[in-house]
């Protein structure tokens, strides 16, 4: 097979996969086929359900569009969900309502309930429309007069094939690929010019030759022939070929948009070829040192992106393992946390807007209504190292069930601060309560300064509420600090800060409720969110970027591997010559293959440089720039390890290729002798 029609085959097969991972997305996130989503929060009005529901049905009739409201299901906020939909005459609602809603994602299930049923469920929340520019309008406008505020955002057209949804986070599986594609036609036309050498002398002009050589687009129209039988059956076994439309348009989308640096590639690779000599080119004109240095310049993006796919994989695999979402859901129970509204925002960036939050957040911890879980990286005392640790209160506690190592469970009852240390780990306590009681703990008073308590902890993991996926679920070895009462100890300013990143956390949606209308500050929240939720959602993204690293991982290498024997292989049918003499001249190997060791020595050098440059940025280095809490970060080190392994073999399998096309080069030149 040509190179050329080789690169002809990557793109039907890729944008086969970026449509699955973006119908995927899109599955989890919301109903397929949304316009715009209109985001109500709680405002002055006191309206019912009942009259927002039956508004939002008025709207559906008369812009012939449907309107959903999806709420998770509490006890599986990943897996099951409820949609309430308006029913219109021949909209996709009253479908939906009859037939029922199919998931692309065969893992989730969604029941469909018509908006009457809105009086179960909370209002306030996000609002998907299907339908156009005045239908999202006219919703907008029947939750305002319903008493809500609201703010309205337009999908993107590619958003809505889940075209963004599939390119995001595979950048790097595209780009390797695109750029083997790119390579593979330039070998394939410049690298071999005799084709367009014989049609020129049949008399065919440029244009004629390039219109030729085109044809072989016809190898994706062969290739997605061939797919879409297979494709069609595997998605029938998976999800029943729900939603298949929009995950054909998507694959057409995609393997068009993969086409246009191929047939920008051929069609240049094809002109240059074309410029050149026809005496030449048909007596067997040897490839030109630049496209030698092309298909050597191209093995080093191939290797840089290689690199960085295998720090990835290992960081997604190690996020993947910090925790499982049934364990997170059990440990999470009712809680919730707030997301403060996105700037901008009045005052956002003064001193009173965010001791107003803290001071929230204070009297929730005081009311119990609220419980502090912060994961933080703090000194140990002892020059630059650092420890993760946690400040909990005694409403965590009443929550997780912490031990000493004597199994004594932690209660944090009375006045008492208390530092526990794992068991076993090499920590100067003395010099770590300076060092707390010095900076995080320096708002405490000076009796509970001067009488920090604790002792050993047992060694199991300690569960964080996390808020994003820079924190693991869990931490072992972490050092665990109960504060009894937050509110005197630290700032507003800085339980403000820990609201906000959702480190202060409600024990129920109706507790968050209460703080939030008690202290008249609802603008300044823009939702309430499950923390099993967040986690889970967190492990199902983990588990989908395990995957497309994996893929770029694979592909990655396969691109690194042709891409070093292309190269080899042209540098070989130029300096064909000069091997075959050293070798008849009883020369060393390394002698023989000087240049393409040295671009082998410098390809090494290169990895190596972004290897370490890559663990140096990742890792955690005690400045808390990188934390210690971030599973990423104490993956870097494994990380790193495998990138070295997997370009040492690259490397010897360039040597082994090089090897193999010298002992032809001079089998075929001493025969010709």
């Amino acid at each position: 097979m040509r190179s050329v029609r080789l690169a002809y085959v990557v793109p039907p097969v890729l944008a086969v996969v970026l449509a699955f991972l973006g119908c995927e997305q899109l599955s989890q996130t919301g109903v397929v086929g949304v316009s715009t989503v209109v985001t109500a929060a709680v405002g002055s009005g006191s309206t019912s359900n009942g009259a927002v529901a039956a508004s939002l049905e008025r709207v559906a009739r008369e812009h012939d569009a449907t309107i959903v409201r999806t709420v998770a299901d509490r006890s599986a906020p990943t897996s099951r969900r409820t949609a309430l939909v308006t029913g219109a005459p021949g909209t996709r609602g009253a479908e939906w309502l009859r037939n029922g809603y199919a998931e692309f994602d065969p893992s989730i299930t969604t029941a469909v309930r018509p908006m009457s049923a809105l009086d179960r469920y909370d209002p306030a929340g996000p609002y998907e429309v299907v339908g156009d520019e005045q239908a999202a309008r006219a919703t907008e406008h029947a939750l305002v007069a319903a008493g809500f505020e609201t703010t309205s955002e337009r999908v993107p057209v590619l958003t809505r094939l889940g075209i963004t949804g599939g390119a995001d986070g595979s950048e790097g599986l595209v780009g390797a690929l695109v750029l083997g594609c790119v390579v593979l036609c330039l070998v394939g036309t410049v690298g071999t010019p005799r084709r367009t050498a014989v049609r020129g002398l049949h008399g065919h002009g440029v244009i004629a030759v390039v219109l030729s050589e085109v044809a072989e687009v016809r190898t994706t129209l062969v290739v997605t022939s061939a797919l879409v039988p297979v494709v069609a059956l595997v998605l029938w076994a998976h999800n029943g070929l729900a939603v298949w439309s929009v995950f054909a348009v998507a694959a057409v989308v995609c393997c068009s948009a993969l086409l246009v640096p191929v047939l920008t590639a051929h069609v240049l690779g094809t002109v240059i070829a074309s410029r050149r000599s026809i005496a030449l080119t048909l007596r067997g004109d040897r490839p030109s040192s630049a496209l030698v240095l092309v298909a050597q310049a191209a093995r080093l993006p191939a290797v840089v992106v290689l690199v960085m796919a295998v720090f990835d994989l290992t960081s997604a695999t190690a996020l993947a393992r910090s925790a499982s979402a049934e364990r997170d859901l059990r440990a999470a129970g009712d809680t919730v946390q707030l997301w403060v509204t996105p700037d901008p925002r009045p005052g956002s960036h003064t001193q009173p807007y965010w001791d107003r939050i803290g001071r929230l957040a204070g009297r929730a911890l005081d009311q119990h209504r609220a419980l502090l879980s912060a994961p933080t990286e703090v000194s140990t005392g002892v020059g630059r190292s650092t420890v993760p640790a946690l400040f909990v209160d005694a409403g965590y506690l009443r929550r997780q069930d912490l031990r000493t190592a004597a199994g004594n469970r932690i209660t944090g009852t009375g006045d008492e601060i208390t530092v526990w240390t794992p068991s076993g780990a090499d920590i100067d306590r003395a010099a770590l309560v300076r060092a707390l009681t010095e900076w995080e703990l320096r708002g405490a008073s000076a009796v509970q300064k001067s009488s920090v308590g604790g002792g050993a902890l047992a060694p199991r993991p300690s569960y964080t509420y996390p808020g994003d996926a820079s924190t693991g679920s869990w931490l072992t070895g972490a050092v665990v600090v109960v504060v009894p009462d937050p509110s005197r100890v630290f700032t507003p300013d800085q339980l403000g800060s820990w609201l906000s990143t959702g480190d202060v956390v409600f024990t129920s949606e109706h507790a968050a409720d209460r703080a939030i209308d008690e202290s008249g500050l609802r603008d300044e929240f823009s939702a309430v969110v499950p923390v099993g939720q967040v986690a889970a959602e967190q492990q199902r993204r983990a588990g989908t970027l395990v995957v497309v690293d994996v893929l770029t991982v694979t592909s990655g290498a396969v691109v690194a591997v042709v891409l070093a024997g292309l190269a080899v292989t042209a540098h070989q049918r130029r300096h064909g010559r000069s091997v075959f003499a050293d070798a008849a001249a009883g020369r060393s190997f390394f002698h023989m293959h000087r240049l393409l060791l040295t671009v082998e020595s410098a390809l090494l050098s290169v990895a190596a440089v972004v290897t370490v440059d890559a663990w140096w940025q990742r890792r955690p280095d005690g400045t808390g720039a990188v934390s210690v809490l971030d599973p990423a970060a104490l993956a870097a080190g494994p990380a790193a390890a495998v990138a070295a392994f997997v370009v040492l073999m690259l490397s010897v399998v360039s040597v082994v290729v090089m090897v193999g096309s010298s002992r032809s080069v001079v089998r075929l030149r001493g025969t010709g002798s």
